[in-house]
């Protein structure tokens, strides 16, 4: 039977071949004889091999003195002088110029396919640069991404694919791919675009060079200088927020941390990799005595930026908690964090969060706003900023004159609190001769059509109390309009303008700033001018259901009517030290003075879970994975949007965002800061009393003030001031707080003011083991259980199971101890509930 013999495997680089490595060559493939018969030859390299091949067994008919010794050994010789080459060495060295042709006509061949490639490429550049003769720059940009994608192609078609190469542009949309597509259509792009992704373990490597990797309760300072320099900004707010997960202990074997637990708080802050531990018994421990998280509790840092009102978020830090923190923890995070930051060359202008009881006090207590801090005098820090304040305005301006920063409650929270106090069964409020009532909204939408108001039942009483869309949607200029014609629908309107006021003053983006000190104060003395009433109104004058109700269920709560005050006065504090020179122009981007940064981070990294699955809530492990990869694209993003890059990457945008921002610009040329002047400030805010006052007095409240001598707004802020007076706060660090019911109305969180964080041994004790009972179950399938680890034994604990010396894997110890599912409603409203 014929056998065929396999050819000769040559390296890839064979034809570069010479000197030593070709003779070594020629050594192992054809044997020491054709090697010495190269040398004689003076044949040192592959292609003068190839050229000669002809002319090689030809020297062996003639009897040349130097190959004598060669000819010897490598031929056969007959009685009459004639010779044969032997047979085999025949067949080595004909393997061997077959191997070599065979290498000689691929590398033709890929030369040729360079070419045409080339060709193909210098083509199509061509065909780019007829096609944008007449086009602008912006169009001329779109097509660099594009050269480069399809360069990169051609260049690694050529190549083995394990030495396929990637720009740093491809890399970077690759990199947006699959964070934006998620797993499976970046893996069905790929495999259908032969050499243009990279593989999946090269791209995971990149996005942990690219900074994905984000600890729990490491605030990432280094990245936020790197930041700053990135996208050159001066200011930024700074906001705080929180969200219920999954109350899961998982383990982190690049950091060797475990996550889930509730971080303990040190003066406020986090303490980061609290929770390290080789012992298993230290973590059974945990497991017992410890509190999972409920909550994460997410900073982050917004830029301010004169001319973009959408400039990206960046996540400062991220960790589990519970509910056991004080409002002086909270307020010592603060002016860490800003003490920090300055030292990245940031200022945090201000903080922003929500309506919680705690976060509340927090920001009275940093600003002074009627609260006392005993433990630090915040206001004569070297680096608080002055407000030039004049005279006559203290009698309606309440807060200090001293801040080292601002605070703002988030507007769409405090727009919903307010939206639920009109849907309270424990209030009925009294404006005037008339109540507010959903029921005059209710009336609208079953008497008039829709398409003159635009609102649905669900608008009026939302079954998620925390919908901002449906404030909005209340608060429109044509509910308004519409509710003209409905009887006893005067209160409610006047209620629902106040919604407006605070939409306009902090929510919408296109209110020029002279009017966002308009709306801020219309809503401050609105409320003023109705408390006010409540307490100069003669009982008499009350509707009789009424009488025996308190004053303080006719009103807004307590902590919504600071909130309106609050924001209001760090409006203008902000607006005056932007006048004065103290601020850039960039701090009046004050629609960026909110919380929704958090909320929206929320909002994203839960949707990140992928198009085939429903689940939309995480762990912390989860989120702290999710939001990593949410940083790397937000960076690539920023540098494209900024030209930071050769070539810059478009990303989809939102029309309406894209009109807005279109819009924005035209305000910001046509506007300039000669209108923020001392005058036109103060002409702002009394015209917001005048017309807060008009407005009321439509319900009859002008002569209760005017018979109580309370009708200027002097004597309307006096009397509100005193007012607050009564609530003003004291608390040292060491005091047990505590919250009026008022205060703790309609949040979320419950209080725990006895809490207190201890610091735990970490000490372990190397001699003995663990003991843990497998009632006698020797192998252990699908589970990280052995005898003995090789490697990455920081990742396993040493235990006795059932007398016998293991290793368990840390994340299959976690699973050990775990004695319930956790689970997480994917419904929003009832995820708040589960969380109290």
């Amino acid at each position: 039977m014929l056998r065929t013999f396999p050819p000769l495997v040559l390296p890839d680089d064979v034809l570069s071949f010479e000197g030593e490595r070709f003779l070594d060559l020629v050594n192992k493939t054809c044997g020491n004889i054709f090697k010495e018969l190269m040398e004689v030859l003076s044949i040192n390299t592959v292609y003068k091999l190839l050229l000669l091949e002809n002319d090689i067994l030809s020297v062996f008919q003639k009897k040349y003195r130097e190959l004598e010794k060669i000819t010897e050994r490598a031929c056969l010789h007959l009685d009459d002088g004639s010779i044969l080459l032997k047979p085999g060495l025949r067949l080595d060295l004909d393997r061997f110029i077959e191997a070599l042709h065979a290498a000689n006509d691929k590398n033709q061949h890929q030369d040729q396919i360079f070419n045409s490639n080339n060709d193909f490429l210098s083509l199509f550049k061509a065909f780019i640069k007829s096609f944008q003769i007449n086009e602008d720059n912006d169009s001329r940009n779109n097509f660099l991404f594009l050269l480069v994608f399809i360069e990169n192609i051609l260049s690694n078609l050529l190549k083995n694919k394990n030495n396929y190469r990637y720009d740093e542009a491809v890399m970077q949309f690759a990199q947006s791919l699959y964070i934006l597509g998620g797993r499976n259509a970046y893996e069905f792009i790929r495999m259908n675009l032969p050499a243009a992704l990279p593989s999946l373990s090269t791209l995971n490597d990149s996005l942990k060079k690219a900074g994905e990797c984000i600890e729990e309760a490491e605030f990432r300072f280094n990245a936020l200088d790197e930041h700053q320099k990135s996208m050159d900004y001066q200011i930024a707010v700074c906001s705080e927020d929180c969200t219920g997960v999954i109350k899961k202990i998982k383990y982190n074997a690049s950091t060797n941390i475990f996550s889930g637990f509730s971080v303990p708080l040190k003066n406020g802050l986090p303490v980061a990799r609290h929770f390290q531990t080789d012992s298993f018994d230290q973590l059974r421990n945990w497991f017992e005595t410890k509190d999972k998280s409920s909550y994460l509790n997410i900073h982050m840092v917004q830029p301010l930026f004169a001319s973009n009102p959408y400039s990206s978020p960046f996540l400062l830090a991220a960790y589990g908690l519970s509910n056991k923190f004080q409002a002086v923890d909270v307020l010592h995070r603060w002016l860490w964090i800003f003490e920090k930051s300055r030292e990245s060359n940031v200022r945090i202008v201000a903080y922003s969060t929500d309506c919680d009881a705690r976060y509340l006090l927090s920001m009275r207590l940093a600003t002074g706003f009627f609260a006392k801090y005993n433990n630090i005098a915040i206001p004569d820090r070297v680096d608080a900023l002055e407000i030039d304040l004049p005279q006559e305005w203290k009698a309606w301006f309440f807060m200090p004159t001293r801040q080292i920063f601002f605070c703002f409650q988030d507007p769409a929270h405090l727009c919903t609190k307010l939206r639920n106090r009109m849907l309270s069964d424990a209030s009925s409020l009294l404006i005037g001769k008339e109540e507010v009532s959903i029921e005059v909204l209710l009336k609208l939408i079953e008497s008039k059509s829709k398409l003159a108001h635009g609102l649905v039942k669900t608008d009026v009483n939302p079954k998620d109390r925390q919908n901002f869309t449906s404030c909005l949607n209340l608060s429109d200029d044509d509910v308004l309009l519409a509710l003209e014609d409905i009887e006893g629908s005067q209160a409610t309107r006047i209620y629902l303008r106040l919604l407006r006021s605070i939409v306009l003053a902090y929510v919408e983006h296109n209110t020029m700033i002279i009017d966002r000190i308009y709306h801020s104060w219309f809503g401050v003395f609105l409320c003023r001018i109705w408390q006010t009433w409540l307490h100069a109104v003669d009982e008499t004058e009350m509707p009789e259901d009424l009488i025996d109700e308190r004053i303080s269920d006719m009103f807004i709560t307590t902590p919504a009517h600071f909130s309106v005050e609050l924001n209001a006065h760090s409006l203008l504090g902000i607006c005056l030290l932007v006048a004065q020179k103290q601020l850039p122009e960039s701090a009046l981007s004050i629609s960026n003075y909110h919380s929704q940064s958090c909320e929206s981070t929320f909002r994203l990294t839960r949707s990140m879970s992928g198009a085939f699955s429903s689940i939309v809530n995480f762990t912390i492990e989860q989120f702290l994975k999710r939001a990593g990869k949410l940083s790397v694209l937000t960076e690539i993003e920023n540098q494209s949007e900024s030209g930071q890059l050769k070539c810059p990457l478009k990303f989809p945008k939102h029309h309406k965002r894209q009109r807005k921002r279109t819009i924005l610009k035209k305000q910001i040329a046509g506007s300039s800061m000669n209108h923020l002047t001392i005058d036109n400030i103060q002409k702002a805010v009394y015209r917001a009393f005048d017309d807060a006052y008009n407005l009321l007095s439509t319900v009859d409240i002008n002569s209760a003030l005017r018979k109580k001598k309370k009708n200027t707004i002097s004597q309307v802020s006096s009397f509100v001031r005193t007012q607050f007076t009564k609530k003003f706060k004291k608390v040292s660090y060491d005091d047990i707080e505590t919250y009026s019911s008022d205060d703790e109305y309609d949040y979320k969180y419950k209080i725990d003011p006895s809490a207190n964080v201890e610091e735990e041994d970490t000490s372990d004790d190397e001699d003995n083991l663990s003991s843990v009972s497998a009632s006698g179950k020797t192998h252990f399938h699908g589970m990280r259980v052995y005898d003995n680890i090789p490697s990455q034994s920081k990742s396993y604990f040493c235990v006795e199971i059932d007398g016998k010396k293991k290793f368990i894997h840390k994340q299959t110890a976690c699973w050990l101890l775990t004695d319930e599912k956790a689970s997480l409603s994917a419904d929003r409203v009832k995820r708040v509930q589960q969380g109290n």
